[in-house]
């Protein structure tokens, strides 16, 4: 109502008010014919100057404040706070591998790789990384694993595999060499407000409400915001796809006639039940142990491992989500060195299966907008190298 209250209020001018005031006193009998030297006439012209002035500096301030035509970045920042929150830049994650030189393979002596380790690419402005652990690349063994996280924030962070190859303490550890086995991944810059607002604007800001606003309609109705996914314009343009991770037909059915009460008028969803697609995981994993582990012990480290692939799966493959293997091998290495286990190799292969979409080039296994991953079968092999 008010959007098209200005916009009337702009069409106006000087000389459509004034043709408009002359029309009326011509109803109400003032004048019978218009006489341009009038002092009625005259009248009307000053005021159709003064307000045809005032309507084009409303309609000219419209523009400038209004959510889809603002400019000042500080003042768009104020508007958009309602829906949505501008993206916090991110640091980037990685797995490094510290592994003993060819030449010095062999000795017979233990290298402790502290935490916060600083390494970097080779150039005069280098991207560093740090450790976030500390590890130790045991005697006989030729390689360690160790996750690293970049110093600074950024997309430029991201860089390829195998460019972290310098460390600054390189001459305290001659017998070893490191280099980044994935590419590095997770930073992000800061967002800007004009992004956010294209963001907001996917939804079409105004008519079919924003992301947030349907988000918090599916929490209200008992679906979390990791158990759905919200497609923009999956049918043209103004249509959004609301797929839901329930229990039941029933259940669905009742979300579906909760929101179609609450929702904006005029607004097109469609809805979808989630279709889960099964996998089956083969992981091995080789842990440098210093005597032999007992079945009690060996059941314990498999059921930490089955653990982390569930919780991975529950936390971080949502509705619609792509899995990385690679960072699924990170996760698993994070949450393992969590529970003190001295692993120095981690090998995860996901059984064929037709359904499966796999993005040859990242290594993603990919789904549609409605479908969800999800483990079936999880076989875990320990290989024990041990140190007695």
């Amino acid at each position: 109502m008010a959007d098209a209250y200005v916009e009337s209020l702009m069409e106006l001018d000087e000389d459509s008010i004034l043709t408009q005031l002359n029309s009326i006193a011509q109803e109400l009998g003032l004048i019978k014919e218009v006489f341009e030297t009038s002092r009625i006439y005259l009248h009307y012209a000053v005021f159709a100057r003064v307000f045809g002035h005032i309507s084009q500096i409303i309609g000219q301030y419209y523009d400038t404040v209004d959510l889809d035509n603002t400019t000042d970045e500080a003042l768009l920042e104020q508007q958009i706070k309602p829906f949505v929150t501008k993206r916090d830049a991110r640091v980037a994650k990685t797995i490094l591998r510290f592994s003993r030189r060819d030449d010095y393979f062999g000795t017979n002596n233990d290298i402790l790789i502290p935490r916060d380790l600083e390494v970097s690419t080779e150039g005069d402005d280098p991207i560093i990384f740090r450790t976030a652990e500390a590890r130790t690349l045991w005697k006989d063994t030729y390689a360690v694993l160790i996750p690293a996280y970049s110093v600074e924030v950024g997309s430029v962070n991201n860089v390829d595999v195998n460019t972290l190859t310098f460390f600054d303490d390189n001459e305290y550890f001659p017998q070893i060499k490191v280099t980044n086995i994935y590419p590095a991944y997770g930073g992000s810059d800061e967002e800007t407000a004009f992004d956010a607002r294209e963001r907001i604007g996917m939804f079409r800001y105004g008519r079919d409400s924003t992301r947030l606003s349907i988000l918090d309609l599916l929490y209200d109705n008992g679906v979390s915001y990791y158990a759905c996914n919200l497609v923009e314009y999956y049918e043209g343009y103004g249509t959004v796809l609301i797929s839901m991770d329930v229990d039941s037909e029933e259940e669905f059915n009742d979300i579906v006639a909760a929101i179609e009460a609450q929702k904006p008028g005029g607004v097109k969803y469609q809805y979808s039940m989630v279709d889960y697609v099964y996998i089956n995981i083969n992981i091995t994993i080789k842990i440098v142990v210093e005597k032999a582990y007992t079945p009690y012990e060996k059941d314990e480290i498999e059921n930490s491992i089955k653990t982390a692939i569930e919780t991975y799966f529950a936390n971080q493959v949502y509705v619609g989500k792509k899995l990385s293997v690679n960072r699924l091998e990170s996760y698993i290495l994070q949450f393992l060195f969590d529970e003190q286990y001295d692993i120095y190799e981690v090998d995860i292969d996901i059984e064929d299966n037709s359904d499966l979409n796999v993005d040859f080039e990242t290594g993603q296994l990919k789904v549609e907008p409605f479908q969800r991953l999800s483990p079936n079968l999880i076989y875990t092999t320990i290989e024990y190298n041990i140190d007695a």
